[in-house]
């Protein structure tokens, strides 16, 4: 049987680049036990790019290239699957935005939040307490 998609969110996409971060470690050995068993890896274009852009303050140009080149090589590859935000997505994510006005959601979130409930994926690799707020399971999590 087919594992079920799995939502990379910008922590997991840092926590897997910088060996530095507190959550490498758990990270990537979700990762390594959790790639090879025919899930389908989902992550948008604004994802990335918050967390290259994290990374680029944080750690430096070099990083931050690093990890946008390598998640060109994963979605070429097939390993990762790029969602891109259309038009009813983006609706979809500013009524997540409209419906969590007690939330600090950003918008960022709120498309992964829609992207996520569009393709009825319930996990994401993030410790982001907000998915879990949101109804999702954030398997990074302590």
């Amino acid at each position: 049987m087919t594992a079920p998609a799995v939502f990379v969110d910008a922590w997991g996409w840092v926590a897997l680049a910088i060996q530095r971060d507190p959550a490498h470690r758990r990270a990537s050995a979700w990762w390594a036990a959790n790639t090879d068993h025919g899930g389908t890896l989902v992550t948008s274009p604004m994802v990335v790019a918050e967390a290259v852009t994290r990374i680029r303050y944080d750690f430096g140009w070099r990083q931050a290239a690093v990890l946008d080149e390598h998640v060109d090589i994963l979605v070429d590859g097939g390993l990762v699957e790029m969602a891109y935000v259309g038009s009813t997505i983006w609706q979809d994510a500013r009524a997540w935005f409209r419906r969590f006005d007690d939330q600090r959601f950003s918008m960022v979130e709120c498309t992964s939040f829609a992207i996520m409930a569009a393709r009825g994926i319930r996990e994401a690799l993030t410790a982001d307490q907000h998915f879990a707020t949101a109804g999702f399971v954030p398997l990074g999590a302590a």
